[in-house]
């Protein structure tokens, strides 16, 4: 038999210990890289670990406000979650905003335990008889010699129990600060020095074996014992909920959630389910993570119990953890990344450890409301849906993207021949909300990827967009609008076909591309694509807009950049390209460009209209957004008399989405969701985020004028052009606006109000 191979530095944790483990383990052929580097000297993990080499990385998150009353005073407080599960640290805030809109949590310790539970054999039962009688009789000698060898652990009790010739003490401790296993096993080894000195000196018995623990202190484990005696902190936290807040802020009803609580309890106790509750490990090992707790405590500090009562106006709940094992000094709680998390609870040091427990309750309790609600309202389900597959797909692979391939997506105007390098840089770009979410339903290749190619004699910066398919775009905003309302969720799936989103992942690639060969200059330079529907790939290769090379870029949120200049320019633009869009010869160049027919999904638009209402909380803008919903029941009759032109519009068309280069020439990105529609509809979408919040009637009639003059419609007067304006600014409201405001329940987005009062604005002066 071959030599056992060890790795060298036997365990020790020393710079020159660490540098032959990481020479034995390189040699082996293992990519160490992305462990070796980290922040973590060997001095401050000497007593945390063996045969130290490296670190790894955890993402943490930032929970709250969470509002907690302590002693009638109020507190927002914060806790850092450390966790790889999407959704969880959303799930805690929504939690977190429900709690404390309707007061806060309460919560008390109950008491500290820290059990150790070592065993003592004897010849037979008469002498474990006698041991347990002197064991209960000297309990204050015992004391007294454990409490010498730690600052913080007290003996509170010892419970000698006798099976046969074997006696199993459970030696009680309170630990302070300190989640105490490590301390109380020093001082229990020394007490029990002593008691075998002292039992065999009094008595005269001889004790046959004893071992520092036999399994009997649950340590690491569940055990109906330490639920009900106690082991860690005991501790409970309450709160009430109003009904208005869990149908607004949870989705759901309060009778919804304790129908639900109710029936599911039959069978936990018939399972034998330890305790009940929903997740709470999730909460635990999130907030374990971020402050240096024992990870090994999360299954026994694991066991919680949720009790839910109805009250006249909404809910009771209390969570209560009997085991909650931690501590706010030791382990690894010295470690700075560690520490900084205890700090942001306002828990590191000393004298912090109940007010850690209570807050690492309330936040489970947060977690448990949120998850629960989901759950009931089928929330959960639906967020966490992934897309079926019927077989595998060969999806492209970054490592793909080289050279040879680029060569081969490139367009033939940009001499793919002359092109000598290729380089994938760094990621540097936002991909953007939507794109994120969409991301959640499966890990093929998504978003940005920047990269440098050389031909000939230059180099070029390009942006390489890996689109997404549109069902797999439909699926994202499934998830998020989950999140919003279970009911619309359902909705966006069923009338998928008829959203804006059809056709998403070809549109901007082709668009792109025949706005190029038309010398359309008013758009990032295209450099190629790349379609392959087998492997579900649909790259666009486009320029990469350097921000110090633009007037304007993402200028959504200031209107007061775009200077007449400015918004007569990229109108300009935007009327040539509809100009290239003329039907019907459009619609066969471009089948996947839906025509736009918002009541043909008026099942969806109805259900967010409804969502606009109730949501909003401003008591000046409820009538605009009651105003925006009665709009939505004219727009079939209202379009089909209006016998305007359609073209194929950008549709999403707004300083999002327009860059000012320094020339001062627009360029019009990010196509995706164009629609054959009136080219109205640009105009307005894009004048009701550059307008001032004062204009007047005269300067909305310059512009649309303008675009009148400019768009040369044929035989076409301006009273008739002028009801084109008006269909389009309700078409815009009820079917973007709205969009916008409602998406502001997951994340407020700054230019949503101005932009329904600018619509609403620009509606009544055409109407007067």
């Amino acid at each position: 038999m071959e030599a056992y191979p060890a790795i060298p530095g036997r365990g020790l944790v020393t710079e020159h210990a660490i540098q032959l483990r990481l020479e034995y383990l390189q040699n082996l052929g293992w990519n160490l890289d992305p462990l070796m580097h980290t922040r973590l000297q060997p001095a401050d993990v000497q007593n945390n670990i063996e045969s130290f080499f490296g670190a790894i990385e955890m993402p943490l998150g930032i929970v709250g406000p969470l509002l907690f009353t302590e002693k009638e005073a109020l507190e927002w407080v914060y806790c850092p979650a450390g966790t790889l599960e999407g959704a969880l640290v959303a799930s805690m805030n929504r939690g977190a905003r429900a709690v404390s809109l309707c007061g806060g949590f309460r919560a008390e310790v109950l008491h500290q335990r820290m059990v150790r539970a070592p065993m003592f054999m004897f010849r037979h039962l008469e002498e474990s008889i006698i041991f347990k009688k002197w064991i209960l009789q000297n309990f204050e000698g015992i004391r007294d010699t454990a409490e010498k060898y730690s600052n913080h652990a007290h003996l509170v009790a010892l419970q000698p129990i006798v099976i046969g010739r074997t006696v199993h003490v459970k030696f009680v401790f309170e630990t302070g600060d300190a989640s105490g296993q490590n301390m109380t096993t020093t001082c229990t080894w020394h007490a029990m020095l002593w008691i075998v000195e002292q039992f065999q000196q009094a008595s005269g018995v001889d004790i046959q074996h004893f071992v520092i623990e036999a399994n009997g202190a649950s340590d690491k484990k569940i055990s109906h014992y330490a639920q009900l005696s106690g082991r860690g902190i005991h501790v409970t936290a309450e709160c009430y909920l109003e009904d208005t807040v869990i149908q607004k802020v949870l989705r759901t009803s309060a009778d919804d959630i304790m129908w639900g609580y109710n029936t599911s309890q039959a069978l936990a106790r018939l399972d034998g389910m330890n305790g009940f509750n929903i997740n709470v490990a999730n909460a635990l090992a999130a907030i374990f993570v971020a402050t240096g707790q024992d990870l090994g405590c999360l299954h026994e500090s694991g066991t919680g119990i949720l009790a839910v009562d109805r009250t006249p106006t909404g809910l009771y709940l209390s969570l209560n953890l009997p085991n909650l094992v931690v501590g706010t000094v030791g382990g690894g709680t010295h470690l700075s990344q560690q520490k900084a998390g205890l700090e942001i609870m306002g828990c590191a040091g000393s004298g912090k450890v109940q007010r850690f427990a209570k807050l690492i309750a309330g936040f489970a309790l947060a977690l448990e409301i949120s998850t629960y609600s989901a759950i009931i309202s089928g929330e959960f389900a639906k967020a966490h849906e992934k897309l079926g597959r019927n077989k595998p797909v060969n999806w492209l692979l970054k490592s793909e993207i080289d050279l040879p391939f680029v060569q081969k997506c490139l367009d033939h105007s940009r001499q793919p021949e002359a092109a000598t390098r290729f380089e994938l840089l760094p990621p540097s770009i936002d991909n953007g909300i939507l794109t994120n979410i969409t991301r959640k339903v499966n890990r093929k290749l998504m978003g940005f990827l920047p990269g440098e190619i050389t031909v000939g004699d230059t180099t070029h910066r390009i942006l390489i967009k890996s689109k997404p398919l549109d069902m797999e775009e439909i699926k994202g905003l499934h998830i998020m609008a989950a999140s919003i309302d279970p009911q619309l969720s359902d909705l966006i799936s069923a009338h998928k076909d008829h959203l804006e989103y059809s056709g998403s992942h070809l549109k901007e690639l082709n668009l792109c591309e025949y706005l190029h060969h038309q010398g359309f200059t008013f758009i990032p330079g295209f450099w190629g694509k790349w379609i392959d529907p087998q492997r579900e790939g649909y790259l666009l290769f486009e320029e990469w807009l350097n921000p110090d090379a633009l007037l304007l870029l993402d200028s959504e949120n200031s209107p007061e950049r775009w200077t007449d200049a400015h918004i007569r320019d990229t109108l300009d633009a935007i009327i040539e390209a509809h100009h290239l869009f003329q039907p019907p010869s459009v619609q066969a160049l471009f089948p996947e460009v839906p025509v736009f027919r918002p009541w043909l999904a008026y099942g969806f638009y109805e259900k967010l209209l409804s969502l606009l209402v109730s949501e909003e909380e401003d008591p000046a803008l409820q009538p605009l957004c009651e105003r925006v919903a009665a709009f939505l029941p004219q727009l079939e009759q209202e379009r089909r008399r209006l016998d305007l032109p359609a073209t194929l519009i950008h549709h999403d068309f707004n300083p999002r989405n327009v860059a000012v280069r320094l020339d001062g020439s627009p360029c019009i990105y990010d196509w995706e969701l164009a629609v054959i529609a009136l080219p109205h509809r640009d105009i307005v979408e894009f004048l009701s985020f550059v307008l001032p919040a004062d204009f007047d009637k005269e300067t909305l009639l310059f512009w649309l004028h303008h675009h009148h003059e400019q768009a040369k419609p044929k035989d076409i007067l301006w009273e008739k052009w002028l009801a084109g304006y008006r269909y389009s600014l309700k078409e815009y409201l009820v079917t973007r606006v709205s969009f916008y405001k409602v998406a502001g329940i997951l994340m407020k987005l700054k230019f949503s109000d101005r932009i329904l009062v600018n619509a609403l604005r620009m509606l009544d002066l055409l109407e007067e």
